[in-house]
């Protein structure tokens, strides 16, 4: 450490939660799960590290260290080039984001938060022109994703289940990003992306008696936006699908709006208003369809408000209700965050889900579970 602080400047943070989860069809549990981030700088590039870990006392298979992120990074005042592990979020809603399809997401952490994800080893050259920038980018990777056992919470199968990719996970993807923004009468900023490679939903197929993931390439087309007027935000997000070397799989469009309200100092509280669209459309419904088993969002209603209390603890409340307009299907989700002794943070959480049962993939069913943390950060 005494070598590294004299050739370079480094910071670190690290976030330890111990949580105890109650599950209404499983043994309850208390884990411990934690996060370091550690970036080291020179003259010449940084880099960047990201430890994640998670610890069960009461299922095995939810026990791991993993080295989720590990960049290089190299800018000047027109360019950044990064290459290496990271994790990427393109999208603008609150709920779910269909655009968000460079990373893979941590099933085996939890399935129902959606910047729960595993880091993707690619590089990215990223260039400026003043407030726009264009990015190219390429992937090298495919990650495996391990899921629960079926003996287990958050598991969505009813048979065996492995891990390995099908074709293979050395599969090369590419993309290509004009982030451009407006500032005239209405201040906007937008995203196009076009994508070459392997999509980020996979369908499963059965192997020796066991379920395995099949990854398809695709050729897609993904438009972000949000439009900033008085106190709303008009947020979009688009996205079209050619599937190009598989028959099994349509080809899908889909399409989500939001409207975000802000009120400030109401009775000295600011809340904030969600409200959002999901639409998932396959070109030919003979094929294969709902191959996201963790998400309903195919013709989908959410809405949600967040109330920031404004006091020394910096109290937050979150609701949230996803329906499912068509299968009736539906999500409620609860949070509340508080600062307790300075340097502790204090939450809580009850999600309950409201599915159809498929006998092979989904065995999920309806589930209810509450969670009390307790978060440390240094």
């Amino acid at each position: 450490m005494l070598l590294f602080h004299t050739l370079l400047s480094y910071e670190y943070k690290t976030d330890i939660l111990l949580n105890y989860i109650n599950y209404d069809n499983f043994k309850n549990e208390a884990i411990l799960e934690g996060d370091s981030k550690i970036e080291f700088e020179n003259d010449y590039f940084s880099t960047n590290i990201s430890f994640d870990y998670l610890y069960s006392f009461e299922y095995k298979e939810r026990r791991y260290l993993l080295l989720n992120e590990l960049y290089f990074t190299n800018e000047s005042d027109n360019y950044t080039i990064n290459i290496g592990k990271s994790i990427k979020f393109w999208g603008e809603l609150e709920g779910y984001n269909i655009g968000d399809i460079y990373n893979q997401k941590n099933y085996l952490l939890d399935p129902f938060d959606k910047d729960k994800k595993l880091g993707s080893i690619g590089s990215d050259f990223r260039y400026y022109f003043d407030d726009d920038y264009v990015e190219i980018g390429l992937k090298v990777y495919e990650e495996n994703i391990k899921y629960p056992n079926t003996d287990m919470p958050y598991s969505p199968f009813n048979i065996a289940y492995d891990k390995s990719l099908q074709p293979s996970n050395q599969l090369n993807s590419f993309y290509l990003i004009y982030n451009f923004l407006t500032q005239n009468s209405i201040d906007s900023e937008n995203k196009i992306i076009i994508y070459h490679g392997y999509d980020n939903k996979r369908y499963f197929t059965l192997k020796n008696a066991n379920l395995s993931q099949t990854s398809y390439k695709v050729d897609k087309i993904i438009f972000l936006s949000h439009i900033l007027y008085n106190d709303y935000i008009f947020k979009t997000e688009l996205s079209y699908t050619d599937v190009v070397d598989d028959a099994k799989i349509s080809d899908y469009r889909q399409l989500s709006f939001g409207i975000e309200r802000g009120f400030y100092e109401i009775l000295d509280y600011d809340i904030n208003l969600y409200t959002e669209y999901y639409n998932y459309h396959y070109k030919d419904n003979s094929k294969i369809k709902n191959v996201d088993i963790s998400e309903l969002y195919n013709n989908d209603i959410f809405i949600a408000t967040k109330i920031n209390f404004n006091n020394l603890q910096n109290s937050e409340l979150k609701l949230g209700i996803l329906y499912d307009i068509k299968d009736y299907e539906k999500v409620y989700k609860i949070t509340f965050n508080s600062r307790v002794f300075n340097d502790f943070i204090f939450s809580s959480e009850y999600l309950q889900t409201i599915t159809k049962v498929d006998s092979l993939l989904n065995n999920l069913g309806d589930t209810k579970r509450f969670s009390i943390a307790i978060r440390y950060t240094f």
